[in-house]
């Protein structure tokens, strides 16, 4: 499976860092692992794609994740993202 690293501005100096497991318009089986700094703790988090089911309509769906990112996020290195991560850790941490 692809492995992909980006960012994306939030505000002033603030980004998000996502590393994204699937690749470019693949929403099948896609997830996402989020670092957000915006709040006082940083938030890491997993999204997943959970595509649409006719067969079960009530089940929970998601095709945006991992697509927005390639379509939205600035490509950076592997090492960035790690420099990321090891940031959000160093200091005290929500995971969701």
């Amino acid at each position: 499976m692809e492995i992909a690293f980006f960012k994306r501005h939030q505000t002033g100096e603030i980004f998000h860092y996502y590393k994204v497991f699937g690749g470019d318009g693949k929403t099948r089986d896609g997830c996402q692992e989020v670092i957000n700094f915006l709040d006082d703790r940083p938030i890491l988090s997993v999204e997943h794609n959970h595509p649409y089911d006719p067969s079960d309509p009530k089940k929970k769906f998601n095709l945006t994740g991992t697509w927005c990112t390639y379509e939205v996020g600035v490509p950076i290195s592997e090492e960035e993202y790690r420099q990321a991560y090891q940031k959000a850790l160093a200091a005290e941490f929500v995971i969701r």
